[in-house]
């Protein structure tokens, strides 16, 4: 998996929440450049995405610029519809969102402490400073899959779209795999769960006798890197940033309450309420995690090694295994098989692998499973996971029989920009749309600037 430097990752994170990186504290730089309905875009909107251009290796420059502001005014154009048409994006789905982010940003920076370590903020802040923008970002995305459910494109079609590319501007498409998993993560003891239950009861025990201090304990004991310094203190949060069990806990709760141990998917805890107001809350909390053992690891192993000797000789088929034994969520529910996040497709090319990924499948033939092989995750904790090399292609110049599926969506993008087009023409009229004079002249597809029925 490609690694990301530090200053890529700020510029993401710009993104995400609109901030423009790399000035002098202290200096107020940004200004409205763009209004559109009800929506205001920030200069530092535009300068995050053309900075994110720039260190993509993408020139920047007048046009680029002009192109960033275009996007903006688009997705702007997208949420103010979504709105007037009532268009809701569900809690679930962005609460989904958000843990993907994290995963893929704690994976690029080593695990959720670093993360927090990077961003100076838990886990906990960090989704709740997302979670408008992630959820206007769903809303762009509902948008648009309403505008274009109704493209279809017909094989014929496809053929005719590849035949008018010019030979020499035919893509090269670098050699790509398509692979599927069984990862097991080894579970901790049932006797080590019980240890660890009641030593955290015994903390517990000891903060409501008032033999030891809250803060004192969460510093000193909590296994919740981003808020144990902080005495294990959360800050305020709404309702839906943290798992469904944490929450379900804390809005049961007065101020100062200490609440009964409970289980979340990261281990046992128990909080003290600090603030609520209305579906915001603030609350300390202990974590307590229990280990695993090489006695657990090595069982997985064993069972892994099993599962692919099965596989190989035929008893059970691979996506049958994957989604018995996996404990993998997202790709169990593929058969086993890995979806590339960016393309949202299973082909993968192969710079993109994880790099303990790529050693395994390089050597592997089509059809072949692997041995068991160590691996360590984003938080830290090891696991092993086998791997089954589906399919490989070679380094070659893109044709309808290797990668029609990609000129195929190629084709439909095509026919979909032209339907937003479509749409985007429609709705200028109606809406009110003004940009600063700076960039009233930007070459723009549209046509932002034309005077509207509501305003200039």
């Amino acid at each position: 998996m490609k690694m990301w430097n530090a200053s890529t990752l700020s510029l993401l994170f710009a993104l995400l929440t609109g901030v423009a990186v790399g000035q002098p504290a202290g200096i107020v730089i940004d200004r409205v450049v763009a209004v559109l309905g009800r929506e205001a875009i920030l200069h530092s909107e535009v300068t995050a995405r053309s900075e994110q251009a720039r260190q993509n290796g993408s020139i920047v420059d007048r046009e680029s610029t002009c192109g960033e502001l275009e996007d903006l005014l688009f997705e702007k154009l997208l949420i103010e519809q979504g709105r007037i048409d009532s268009v809701v994006v569900d809690d679930v789905q962005v609460d989904a969102e958000l843990d993907r982010r994290i995963r893929y940003f704690a994976s690029q920076l080593g695990g959720e402490v670093k993360l927090e370590e990077f961003y100076g903020k838990t886990i906990a802040e960090i989704r709740a400073e997302f979670r408008e923008q992630v959820q206007d970002q769903l809303m762009v995305q509902t948008m648009q899959q309403k505008l274009t459910s109704d493209v279809r494109i017909t094989p014929r079609e496809v053929q005719r779209f590849f035949n008018r590319i010019p030979h020499d501007s035919i893509p090269l498409i670098n050699a790509e795999v398509e692979y599927a998993m069984v990862l097991r993560e080894p579970k901790p003891s049932t006797e080590e769960e019980r240890r660890v239950r009641r030593k955290i009861e015994e903390f517990r025990e000891s903060v409501l006798k008032g033999e030891k201090d809250m803060c004192t304990v969460a510093i000193l004991y909590s296994e919740d890197p981003g808020s144990a310094k902080e005495c294990g203190e959360l800050g305020m949060v709404p309702v839906g940033t943290m798992v469904p069990e944490f929450d379900a806990v804390a809005m049961s709760l007065k101020e100062g309450e200490v609440s009964q141990v409970f289980k979340t998917q990261y281990g046992y805890h128990f909080m003290q309420m600090v603030e609520r107001r209305g579906e915001h809350y603030n609350a300390r909390h202990v974590l307590m995690r229990p280990q695993v053992g090489s006695a657990e690891l090595q069982l997985d192993r064993v069972l892994l090694d099993s599962l692919a000797r099965s596989i190989r000789a035929g008893e059970a088929p691979f996506a049958e295994v994957a989604a018995k034994y996996s404990d993998d969520e997202e790709s169990k529910g593929t058969n086993g098989v890995v979806i590339e996040p960016v393309n949202n497709t299973a082909r993968w090319d192969m710079g993109a692998l994880d790099q303990q990924a790529f050693f395994v499948l390089d050597k592997l033939k089509e059809g072949e499973v692997s041995d068991p092989q160590l691996v360590v995750m984003p938080d830290g904790s090891k696991a092993y996971r086998i791997l089954q090399l589906i399919l490989r292609t070679e380094p070659h110049r893109a044709n309808l029989k290797e990668d029609y599926r990609m000129i195929q969506q190629a084709a439909e993008g095509e026919e979909r920009s032209k339907a937003v087009d479509t749409w985007v023409k429609d709705r200028i009229g109606g809406t009110y749309v003004r940009v600063n004079e700076e960039y009233a002249t930007c070459p723009f597809q549209q046509d932002w600037t034309k005077k509207t029925a509501t305003g200039n």
